[in-house]
Parts: structure tokens; sequence; C-alpha cells
């Protein structure tokens, strides 16, 4: 799956949402401008949602909520 960065103007958005959704594709929306997100964070939150997906398709494994708090 490829992750695509686009900025377009607001009344614009159900269009573009609705034929993403339409191709199978997901649509998280994030107003960098008004968040005040680095680029850093930003490249976070992409990989985080990669991630999440690829858990999602079976394509690799979660960790356990066990394993996580074990020290």
């Amino acid at each position: 799956m490829t992750t695509l960065i686009i900025e377009i103007p607001d009344n614009e958005t159900s269009d573009i949402t609705n034929i993403v959704k339409a191709r199978g594709g997901h649509v998280v929306s994030i107003d960098a401008d008004e968040d005040n997100l680095t680029l850093f964070e930003l490249d976070l939150l992409k990989r985080g949602l990669k991630e999440a997906l690829l858990i999602k398709e079976g394509k690799i494994k979660s960790i356990p909520f066990s394993e996580l708090w074990n020290d």
C-alpha cells in the first residue's frame, strides 16, 4: 500500500475522501498547520499508521499488551 500526502482546499475533502474510500483506501486527516506538527512528528504518525494497517492485514504481528509493560 502507498501512503500519499496531499494538500487540498477544505471544501474538496469530501470528494477526495469518497474517491479514496471507493478504491479501498484509508483517509487520515491531519492539519499540520493547526496542530503545529513537525515533519518528524508527521513522519512518526505516517509510520505508525502504516504499521497499524500491516497488523490489520495480518502481514505483521502485533505486540501483546503483556509484553509492552514487561520490564
